[in-house]
């Protein structure tokens, strides 16, 4: 329905009383009211990446990306609440997170382990939601 709406914006009754208007080809050229007849308003075309909207491949991709960010996010919010690792979906959270981890395992070592954990678990979330950005968009096309 909203994109019906947006469609319809710029439609105007005519006289005959029909509200469509004919299909123009991009750019439209067209003087706004009160200007001089010289002067041309060009409406342009959303680039291309801005109106693609994304494939089922590129969608799953991107949410992978996002739902390995969201678990080390997660996970070092609960580490960081101090929550009771002997419960089932915390264990479970923090494992998952400590697998997505491993190839930032020690990257920046630090005295304090849950500091370690911090600073590698970040980093491990934001790569995994860059590559997932990256790789989303190049199966986009």
């Amino acid at each position: 329905m909203a994109v019906s709406i947006f469609r319809r914006r710029g439609d105007a009754a005519h006289a005959d009383g029909t509200t469509q208007r004919p299909r123009r080809a991009w750019p439209v050229r067209r003087t706004a009211a009160g200007e001089a007849p010289g002067r041309t308003v060009v409406e342009r075309r959303p680039s291309r990446w801005r109106r693609s909207r994304h494939n089922p491949i590129s969608a799953m991709i991107l949410a992978a990306g996002w739902a390995a960010a969201v678990i080390l996010g997660l996970g070092m919010l609960l580490t960081w609440g101090d929550a009771n690792p002997g419960n089932a979906l915390v264990d479970a959270t923090l494992d998952t997170g400590r697998w997505l981890a491993t190839p930032f395992h020690d990257a920046f070592p630090r005295p304090n382990p849950e500091h370690g954990l911090y600073l590698n678990w970040s980093i491990a979330a934001a790569v995994y939601y860059l590559m997932g950005r990256v790789l989303s968009w190049l199966t986009r096309f």
